[in-house]
């Protein structure tokens, strides 16, 4: 069963293949391919993966499967193999199927090149690849320069300047939804006992989407009734609604409740400062260092 911190890479991998597959496929952004999206759907199983692409290129076409999880067990090499022979019985391309580590705990050390199955005259052999994301430099995605990414840097090998740097960036672009995706994956960063991570877990799709879009939906009503009365009234109101729904989303995943001298300050502040804050919740240490 995928958890919903699985499920927010589903999300990435499904807005941006092209991001993704250059992230933790390590193919170029720039190398001309042709994705499409596949149906997860197998069949010829009861399996469904986490992602899968058809890729053509001038000389070749091949399947780009991604499975991610955040915590590991050794059963999950047996559903990668799994995984794996479906895909190929089914769609008869080569595939090239990566198994991504949000999280490095009970990892271990090194992985077999080869995952290799008997099942008495029938035997298979699979390469693993296997992305440990604590290993990826959020550097690297930094110059990127693809916002759909910078959420990610979260679970990467950051500095707390990287990730503010991630953070303000998501921030300037409004992107609401992956600015609390960011807030989420640092609950797995910082290791957060298991009760609040089910509670942010149990936020992490429908809501996010959500929020993502009542944040448009705030700002496309507030810029159509400020061009209704010939100013920009209703556009500053709906950013600042906007940002005071996000400031407080993100302090109750990382915090939990927000108190009530809290949120005298954040329905006191301007959009300036509620973005400054948002950008803060990420590294902050408490909600005292967060509203500073």
């Amino acid at each position: 069963m995928s958890t919903p911190f699985d499920k927010t890479f589903k999300l990435l991998a499904d807005d941006d293949p092209r991001a993704a597959m250059a992230a933790f496929a390590g193919i170029p952004l720039d190398l001309e391919m042709e994705v499409q999206a596949l149906d997860r759907e197998l069949n010829l199983t009861t399996l469904r993966v986490d992602n899968l692409y058809r890729c053509k290129r001038a000389t070749e076409e091949f399947l780009i499967h991604f499975e991610a999880v955040s915590r590991y067990r050794p059963a999950v090499l047996d559903k990668q193999v799994d995984y794996v022979r479906a895909i190929v019985a089914k769609y008869k391309l080569p595939c090239r199927s990566y198994l991504v580590l949000l999280t490095e705990g009970g990892v271990p050390d090194r992985f077999p090149l080869f995952l290799i199955r008997e099942y008495g005259d029938y035997t298979t052999q699979v390469r693993l690849r296997a992305v440990r994301l604590w290993r990826i430099p959020a550097a690297r995605i930094l110059h990127m320069e693809r916002l759909s990414l910078l959420s990610w840097t979260a679970l990467m090998a950051a500095s707390d300047a990287e990730l503010a740097a991630a953070a303000r960036r998501l921030a300037e672009n409004r992107a609401g939804s992956l600015t609390a995706q960011m807030a989420l994956l640092l609950g797995l960063r910082y290791g957060k006992n298991e009760l609040f991570e089910e509670r942010l877990a149990n936020m992490t799709t429908e809501e996010i989407i959500e929020d993502s879009y009542f944040y448009q939906w705030v700002l496309e009503k507030g810029e159509m009734r400020g061009e209704m009365r010939g100013e920009k009234v209703g556009l500053e109101t709906g950013e600042l609604q906007a940002a005071r729904r996000m400031v407080n989303h993100l302090l109750t995943a990382r915090f939990g409740a927000v108190p009530v001298w809290a949120q005298q300050k954040i329905d006191a502040a301007n959009v300036t400062t509620l973005d400054q804050w948002g950008v803060n919740v990420l590294t902050a240490a408490t909600v005292e260092d967060c509203l500073r």
